[in-house]
């Protein structure tokens, strides 16, 4: 069996911006071997905006001078802080993409505005204040501790009221978008699937965050959120040739098949997929030397392309339902006796796979600032797309078409549609 294949990255297409932005969006670069090292797309705001009239205002009783330059360091910090709520409050894979999104949106909306603002602001400042505010929203278990690790960090950083104001005002439209985008929807009860080749929870399961497909992505709209390609039917010669070489590919698999399983398995109460990601696009910024305005765009960007395949593919899994291989395999037709899956069956439908979809999202945002790396990028993301079929929860199909999505899901995000 073939390891699900990302379709080819167009650096064109990936690294082209908007028209609109072209001619006052110069694109920095490094070249390594003739291949630019890092390209940045053209900043911009995603959740608050220096139009918005209550920023507008707060900015306007600052005195007028030059933004200090904000650190690259302290972007990657609150990164690492976030991804440790994350595992130590055990958020499941798409709240963990969800909090990730926010909080990196709030960094670096606020040096984008800061930096354009003209006003004698410490950025680093702002960013640290309207960060946490959004943590504690996030994670208000935690608020204690997150108010302590701001009092040390605001310490070695001059500020005073303007920047404790203008961060206030940021981080506020950040949380009215949080409050409204549906990710806390009661869940309406539904009847489980009978026909054949649908899901159904497997004993003691509970369907994971099954309105989780209906939450609002950020910078862009549901209506224009690309979707995923429909499965193929059960009885489809497609499907029943997707089905036997998994049941083959399962008799014969290898430890480093096993490793692989393992390692990308990334449930509750490690940094999750999206997380992963993050850390791999913070190691990324600082191998390329990034600065601190790069480094938080090029984290949120990362941040939101994962949260918004997550969305698009949580839409698709409850609207095909298509059954797990557990299903299948354990199920009335027998066909292994014994078989176990080598990581645990999730519960939420087997298409597409989630792992696929935020792989291929990150890893097209990832290419578009990092060229010279695409190429292990694009690996990264179809080892994580076969993780979950050698890992036994996952048709290859499912990795396909989440790789495919994902993809489609960052040209938008980069795009700024």
């Amino acid at each position: 069996m073939k390891r699900p294949a990302l379709v080819p990255l167009s650096v064109v297409l990936l690294l082209s911006p908007p028209a609109a932005a072209q001619a006052s969006a110069p694109i920095s670069t490094s070249t390594v071997a003739g291949t630019p090292a890092f390209m940045a797309p053209p900043s911009r705001t995603f959740l608050a905006s220096a139009a918005h009239p209550t920023v507008q205002r707060r900015l306007s009783r600052v005195p007028a001078g030059t933004p200090t330059t904000p650190s690259a360091s302290r972007v990657r910090e609150i990164n690492a802080e976030t991804l440790a709520l994350i595992q130590s409050r055990k958020l499941n894979p798409v709240r963990a993409a969800r909090a990730l999104a926010l909080i990196l949106v709030t960094v670096s909306d606020a040096h984008t505005i800061v930096a354009a603002s003209g006003r004698a602001l410490n950025t680093d400042a702002v960013a640290e204040v309207a960060a946490q505010r959004v943590q504690r929203y996030l994670f208000p278990q935690d608020s204690v501790a997150l108010d302590q690790a701001l009092k040390v960090r605001l310490a070695s950083l001059p500020h005073g009221a303007d920047e404790l104001a203008a961060a206030g005002v940021i981080a506020d439209c950040v949380l009215l978008f949080a409050r409204n985008d549906h990710a806390d929807r009661p869940v309406t009860p539904r009847a489980p699937a009978t026909a054949a080749g649908k899901w159904q929870a497997l004993a003691g399961q509970k369907a994971m965050e099954q309105n989780w497909g209906w939450v609002t992505p950020v910078g862009t709209s549901a209506a224009t959120l690309p979707q995923v390609t429909p499965p193929p039917a059960w009885n489809d010669p497609a499907f029943a040739d997707s089905r036997a070489d998994f049941a083959a590919l399962q008799t014969r698999l290898t430890d480093a098949d096993r490793a692989l399983a393992v390692y990308w398995a990334a449930g509750a109460g490690t940094v999750t997929p999206a997380g992963m990601w993050l850390e791999q696009a913070a190691a990324l910024s600082r191998q390329h030397g990034l600065n601190g305005p790069e480094t938080a765009h090029a984290l949120a960007l990362t941040a939101i392309a994962t949260h918004n395949a997550f969305i698009a593919c949580w839409r698709a899994k409850f609207q095909y339902v298509v059954a797990r291989p557990q299903n299948w395999m354990s199920g009335p037709e027998g066909i292994q006796a014994g078989w176990k899956p080598v990581i645990v069956t999730p519960p939420f439908p087997s298409y597409p796979s989630g792992h696929a979809s935020v792989s291929g999202a990150a890893a097209r945002v990832l290419s578009a600032f990092f060229p010279a790396e695409a190429a292990k990028l694009t690996q990264a993301a179809q080892d994580a797309a076969y993780s979950r079929v050698v890992g036994g929860i996952h048709w290859a199909i499912d990795g396909a078409a989440g790789l495919d999505m994902g993809a489609r899901v960052a040209d938008a995000v980069l795009a700024g549609e």
